[in-house]
């Protein structure tokens, strides 16, 4: 049976406090981004009759399980309880799925949350377990690796492939460090502008990858609620429609890189998911203001432009080169400064959707707001490089 996401709407958003640590566990973040999502709204608890969130453990120590957290969060109620939004970068997958289990009925309002503290991306930061298995049964660590040497290998053959230049993939990280410093909240605004030069000058990380072209490993959380059209329309803010979405996997889990590596194999996930969003849409490409593209790294976004739609392989660099993705362009890319430059909290496919959702309402500031946005795309991905992806196509009316 299909349903018609058209009548589903994000009515709320809300970002906590991001910064390189804070002292509060994730689970108060994930509490705060409920409350201010809904208030946003113009929503309470009581309205609320579905939850998702990232947190796939227990949400508190000695709770059996995050659904039976909210549960008591919300008064024993019932309620449905839609599961980890996602793991790694899918959340607006999730999102997604949220928008279609509000259009089937299974919940009218459904709030979506994550928060994080405390816990490291990067292994030289991450606390060493003290007891047997050290691990996961799936960790690219066992085979001497972390995550930045498998995008910096797919970056390594992108450059040579298609003749693209460390300076071409610096142009992604100092077009979202200008769109940060519009951004009062992002981490790395404050510091300024940074220059070509001071990319590729910056310290090696793994090989073409620079420390300028990798995203930052930061706290924070955010919350995102969706209820029906009908009455998104009674409520404080303008609604942003769910138009279409889409979602897909190729996963490896950092496990082995497939062949090719451009083409097909990895990056398919990512093409199948836009795919399918625009076709549920009824949007072209050519038609969206302003994206939320991920950006873990400076060779993402580029290959996010190209298994999109919005250039062919190999022309992504020039595509940035020519300023379409830089506020004032053809379609900005992740206006807020992006993983690269405003946050990256461990899940932070929400922030991209966040920012896209707030620049479809105009509620940016006037230096960062695209003039007349009505529609645009979030897209995460996570899992392995470009191994799973969830695309979400938003307009307003």
């Amino acid at each position: 049976m299909k349903h018609s996401l058209r009548e589903v709407a994000i009515v709320g958003v809300h970002t906590t406090e991001q910064a390189p640590s804070i002292a509060r566990p994730g689970i108060e973040l994930e509490i705060e981004a409920f409350k201010g999502a809904l208030a946003d709204a113009g929503l309470d608890t009581r309205d609320v009759d579905g939850i998702a969130t990232t947190r796939k453990e227990s949400a508190v120590p000695g709770s059996y399980d995050p659904m039976y957290f909210w549960a008591e969060q919300l008064g024993q109620r019932p309620m449905g309880y839609l599961g980890s939004a996602a793991m790694g970068g899918m959340f607006t997958g999730a999102v997604g799925n949220a928008a279609l289990a509000v259009a089937a009925g299974r919940c009218e309002v459904c709030v979506l949350v994550h928060g994080k503290s405390g816990s490291k991306i990067n292994p030289a930061k991450a606390p060493l377990p003290t007891t047997a298995p050290r691990v996961g049964d799936w960790s690219e660590l066992i085979y001497g690796s972390t995550r930045v040497a498998w995008y910096a290998a797919w970056a390594r053959r992108y450059l040579h492939e298609f003749g693209v230049t460390s300076e071409q993939l610096a142009k992604v990280a100092v077009d979202t460090r200008y769109h940060a410093t519009l951004n009062p909240q992002s981490l790395m605004g404050g510091r300024g502008e940074i220059t070509i030069e001071d990319v590729v000058n910056s310290r090696m990380i793994a090989s073409p990858l620079h420390l300028l072209d990798c995203a930052q490993d930061n706290d924070g959380g955010y919350g995102i609620v969706i209820t029906t059209l009908e009455r998104a329309r009674d409520l404080r803010k303008k609604p942003v429609q769910v138009l279409g979405m889409g979602e897909s996997a190729y996963v490896d889990y950092y496990l082995n890189l497939p062949y090719p590596l451009f083409g097909g194999g990895q990056g398919s996930a990512v093409k199948r998911a836009a795919d399918c969003a625009f076709e549920m849409a009824g949007v072209k490409r050519s038609e969206i203001d302003v994206a939320g593209l991920y950006d873990c790294f400076t060779i993402t976004v580029l290959r996010d432009l190209e298994e999109m739609g919005f250039c062919k392989l190999g022309e992504a660099a020039g595509f940035v080169q020519d300023g379409h993705t830089r506020l004032g362009g053809s379609m900005p890319v992740n206006t807020d400064g992006g993983l690269l430059s405003n946050s990256h909290s461990f899940n932070p496919g929400g922030m991209h959707l966040i920012e896209v959702v707030r620049q479809l309402r105009e509620e940016v500031p006037p230096a960062r707001q695209v003039p007349g946005a009505r529609l645009g795309v979030a897209m995460s991905q996570g899992m392995s490089i470009h191994g799973a992806t969830g695309v979400v196509v938003l307009g307003v009316q």
